[in-house]
This record gives C-alpha cells, structure tokens and sequence, in this order.
C-alpha cells in the first residue's frame, strides 16, 4: 500500500499542512463556523469575568474544552452577539502576563495567532528571526496566502512589505519567494530524474569556488513539494556521502542558514523537528521563553493526534517539563490543561 492510501501523502503533516493544501486549514478561513450552538460557553465565560474578581480556573475549563478552531471562533463570535462585548479584550483586562497570552492565543484561535505572532516578531528595535521562521516555514500554500490576506486585514499594510523592511539581501529573497506561495503541493508526483538533476544542481551551486548561488538553491527548494525535497536530501547525501544539512550549514549563517535548515527538517521529519522545537521553547538561557512556548503549544493544540505525536518524541515528558520550567500559577494550570489533549 502505498502513502496515499495509507492515509494522504502526508499523514505526519504539522496542523497547518494537511492533505488536502489547496485548502485552507481549521481555523484560516475567519467567515467559518462550526455549526450549533455555544450560548452555555459564551455565558460561562462572561459570568467568570463579571463582577469582582476572575474564576481563572473556569476561563482555563472552557477555553481549553475544544481543540477545533471553528469551534472557539463559534464561542467568540457567541460571547460578542450576546453581550455585546469583546471577549479577546474582556480577557487582556482581567488577566495579564504569560496567563493572558495564552487564553488570548487559544480565544483567537490559529490565524489571529500567526498574525500577532508575526507582527510583535517586526515590532521594536531588531527582528525576531525565530517567530517569522516559526509563522512562515513549513506551511501551505493556502495557509500562506490565508496568513498574508489577514495581516493586511488587520494591519492595513503588506506582511512582505514589513519583512522588506527587516531583511536584507539574500534573506529578503527568501522569503520573498517563500511568500509567493507557489510551491508544488504535497503528493505532486515529480520525475526521478528531475530529482537527479537537482541533486547535481545542489551540488553545484554549494560547492562551487566562487561562492554559493543562494537564489539557485533556493529556487531548487521553493519549486519542491517537502515529499520531493526530502527525496533530494536522501540523493544528495547518498551521492556525495555528506549529508545536505550539513552542507547548508557550512555555506550559510544566521537567519538564512536557520531557514533553510528548518525547511529542510520539516521536509524530512516533521514530528521530531516539532518536538526539537518544544524542547528549545522550555530551555532558554533566561529559563523557558514563555511567549514563544505559547506560541507552539496552542499552534499543535488545534491537532491533537499530530500534537500527541510530537509529544511521543519528548518522551512523553511535556507535562513534567511544564512543572519545572514555567512561572506557576494560573499560566502553569493553563498549560497543564493544553497539554493534556
């Protein structure tokens, strides 16, 4: 039985890719909701922040009881025609710090996420290279069209426009070509020897005496769906005993070389690169780095089977690691609650 049978070409995709990429995922389509109704959510959560003082733990029991993003845009869109208020900023008043940013991330659900994400990652002096590569690499065309359509809705301004403004060079390209969104889709069948070609290309333009030709490569990887790059990689390594990660990060540095090597892991093993990349949230040099923590787990939150596989590859150990490495309190129970999924 082949990989389509079995489930799609892609069943170990991250939530944001799953098998049918010409549409948008759970969640980046902002007119949809999941039918029926969600009056005793909406009322639950406004009852716990009436009035004097906030019932965390009740806020905590219904913005984790769903893992479908429809469905929380179902209970917000509830919250706001029955009380006419504003639950994303009814929770920023009555809750603040790592608290706040998770019940927020869960309360807006996956694209409010990528947008706020993407957007604090361009605010202030430099550029958090990290959140653009966690929003940005390894998705699908449509969700990166879905992301660009509602940056500009919320901020009334391009998302390529504001990451001309932070990158330069060959890094700009990058990403500029990573936002026209035109890679082959998974399961494209590709030509073996294609694939060969590309090899001999790679090699080429890494090892050539003059320099790297950084847009070759890069269009050599934007014009390949991950199935046909993480086919490249085996080539590459089987043909020049080396393997491609390691060549790409003998060529390049900083921002560019943790691109590139990050949508080469996706390709290859996105589970493991998932549960890597949870593993460096808790383990920062100032201790866990919370925001970006959040981030990642309310972003696998939305699929709980994939989540329950990245957490598989961490032994099994995220709610220990929880334990020992956040600030406590509420925002720990809060975690607690989303991990338990």
């Amino acid at each position: 039985m082949g990989p389509a049978e079995a489930g799609g070409p892609y069943p170990n995709y991250p939530p944001q890719q799953g098998p049918m990429p010409s549409r948008p995922s759970p969640g980046y389509d902002p007119t949809f909701l999941a039918p029926g109704t969600a009056s005793n959510e909406a009322e639950a959560l406004r009852k716990a922040m009436k009035g004097f003082g906030t019932d965390e733990k009740a806020l905590i029991r219904v913005l984790t009881s769903t893992t479908d993003p429809n469905r929380m845009a179902l209970i917000r869109h509830t919250y706001e025609k029955m009380h006419n208020r504003s639950l994303t900023k009814d929770l920023k008043s009555e809750t603040s710090g790592s608290f706040e940013t998770i019940l927020v991330s869960l309360a807006t659900g996956p694209l409010e996420s990528d947008i706020t994400y993407l957007h604090d990652a361009m605010s202030g002096l430099g550029t958090n290279e990290k959140g653009l590569n966690d929003v940005l690499l390894g998705r699908s065309n449509a969700d990166l069209h879905a992301i660009q359509r509602a940056y500009r809705d919320k901020y009334h301004k391009s998302l390529l426009d504001d990451i001309k403004g932070e990158l330069s060079g060959k890094t700009e390209r990058f990403f500029e070509m990573l936002l026209n969104a035109r890679r082959p889709e998974p399961g494209t069948p590709f030509d073996p020897r294609g694939v060969d070609t590309d090899v001999r290309e790679l090699h080429r333009v890494t090892a050539g005496k003059v320099g790297t030709d950084e847009v070759a490569l890069f269009g050599i990887f934007m014009n390949s769906s991950d199935e046909r790059l993480n086919v490249l990689a085996g080539e590459f390594e089987r043909m020049y005993h080396v393997p491609l990660e390691k060549v790409i990060r003998s060529e390049f540095s900083g921002h560019l070389e943790d691109a590139l090597v990050t949508m080469l892991r996706v390709a290859r093993d996105p589970i493991s690169f998932h549960g890597a990349t949870l593993k460096e949230c808790f383990f920062g040099s100032n201790g866990a780095n919370e925001k970006r923590l959040v981030y990642w787990t309310v972003r696998l939150h939305w699929n709980p089977e994939y989540f329950a596989r990245v957490k598989g590859t961490m032994g099994g150990n995220m709610r220990s690691l929880v334990k020992s490495y956040v600030s406590g309190g509420d925002f720990e129970d809060a975690m607690m609650a989303v991990c338990s999924h």
